[in-house]
């Protein structure tokens, strides 16, 4: 039976998700606590807190959390099951020290993600609190997109000048490289393509949210314009491809009058950028007819002729999250990743981890749209199809980039399958379960 809904803000999550976020966008990826290298970024270490908060409450009801079925919850411990199976079989054979190390670093990694999403999906209490952070989450990607054209138009980086006590560097990072003779910038992120794709994933949300605010709808339209303009600058193949699938899956769901104002928006656009900066849309253009001739595409190829034999050394466990170094292996001497994390996947995790991995984003989209359906206003039901336009984007990037290297990107992604995992919950009426009152017993 389910418990009466509460509104008690104390023990929503809200304000704590908020913190997560203001860390994960405010301080540059490359600052982490120095001992726990890869693992000790400090969103990283907070996700690791709402993993123990989460397993608080669940062992303390009157921490308040949910309870009954969850698919989200279900994916992610299948997740969690498969990397922690082959994080166990991995210590059971020989591996070099920074192997070790790595595989360490990564089980940690994923569980701050998931404590991260559980969080959110166990510990928002209304529908409003979970917009009031899906509102939250836009208006950091917006800023994100706004340093990122202060980025690419001056060629200044602030975040150079950026010092915390306590964090210190874990590797050199650029947030301002160069292809096609245009500036790639990365704004507080780790690479171009994570910019890109943390973009991508914010562009469903501030479409929603500029086409149903009640008040400042002005900033919201300005949030659209800064995301649809840093997207293009970061010159990555795995933004744009996620920007299109999402503008498909959204458009044939949308009113026939935004349908058609898309129409008349979007050339003028691609319009207003050739003019504005010359060269850019051919660019990217030739990123999508030029791959003979692309390094990058190159160094992928590279990478794939090694994928095979390791496969076939355990095709169903791998051989261990986070252990794939490919310093340690001939012939990837110039190859730093495989830039494709399902076939990292079954590299380190085997198709256990692949299946799960896959299955991750599948319920992510079936369960935002499973809320559309049992949603009967019209708001509710755009803000679902914008979240199932996410796990899209989320699920193409991984084709395209090594996306679990990355802790910007991940952030998000693991963020917004919570929300949906909340969403679902609040429209199946099985809410957060408020802690007890204490009763007065007379003459006390």
């Amino acid at each position: 039976m389910a418990v009466a809904r509460t509104d008690d803000r104390s023990r929503d999550a809200l304000n704590a998700m908020t913190l997560y976020l203001v860390v994960l966008f405010a301080i540059p990826a490359r600052l982490v606590i120095g001992p726990l290298g890869g693992a000790g970024s400090p969103a990283a270490v907070i996700g690791l807190g709402f993993l123990f908060w989460w397993m608080a409450a669940r062992i303390v009801p009157s921490l308040g959390v949910a309870r009954g079925f969850s698919p989200i919850r279900v994916a992610l411990a299948a997740l969690v099951g498969s990397i922690l199976v082959s994080y166990v079989w991995s210590a059971l054979h020989p591996l070099p020290p920074d192997q070790r190390t790595g595989s360490d670093l990564g089980m940690l990694t994923v569980l701050s993600l998931v404590g991260v999403a559980l969080v959110a999906t166990d510990m928002l209490s209304t529908r409003k609190s979970v917009e009031a952070l899906l509102r939250r989450l836009t208006i950091g990607i917006a800023a994100l997109a706004a340093l990122g054209i202060v980025q690419f138009t001056t060629g200044f980086d602030i975040t150079e000048f950026v010092k915390i006590p306590g964090l210190s560097a874990n590797h050199a990072l650029h947030f301002i490289g160069e292809r096609s003779n245009f500036r790639r910038v990365a704004g507080t992120t780790s690479h171009p393509i994570e910019f890109g794709v943390v973009l991508a994933l914010g562009l469903p949300l501030v479409l929603h949210f500029a086409a149903y605010a009640r008040e400042h709808r002005r900033r919201w339209q300005f949030g659209v314009v800064l995301i649809g303009l840093a997207i293009p600058m970061t010159l990555s193949r795995s933004a744009i491809l996620g920007t299109i699938a999402a503008f498909l899956l959204l458009f044939f769901t949308w009113p026939a009058k935004r349908r058609a104002f898309a129409l008349a928006v979007t050339p003028v656009f691609l319009v207003v950028l050739r003019i504005m900066i010359p060269g850019l849309v051919g660019t990217l253009s030739s990123l999508f007819t030029g791959f003979g001739q692309d390094d990058s595409v190159q160094h992928r190829q590279e990478a794939y002729a090694i994928a095979g034999p390791l496969i076939h050394k355990s095709p169903w466990l791998g051989r261990g999250f986070g252990t794939f170094i490919p310093s340690d292996f001939v012939g990837l001497s110039g190859v730093t990743t495989f830039d494709n994390q399902y076939l990292g996947m079954v590299v380190e995790c085997g198709y256990i981890g692949l299946a799960a991995l896959l299955s991750f984003f599948a319920v992510w989209f079936c369960a935002a749209r499973g809320a559309r359906r049992h949603l009967h206003d019209e708001e509710g039901r755009d803000l679902m199809q914008s979240l199932a336009a996410t796990a899209v984007v989320g699920a193409i990037s991984f084709a395209t980039f090594d996306g679990m290297a990355f802790p910007v990107v991940d952030g998000v992604i693991f963020l917004l399958a919570g929300c949906v995992g909340a969403l679902w919950r609040l429209c199946h009426e099985i809410p957060v379960v408020p802690a007890p009152r204490a009763r007065r017993v007379a003459g006390v």
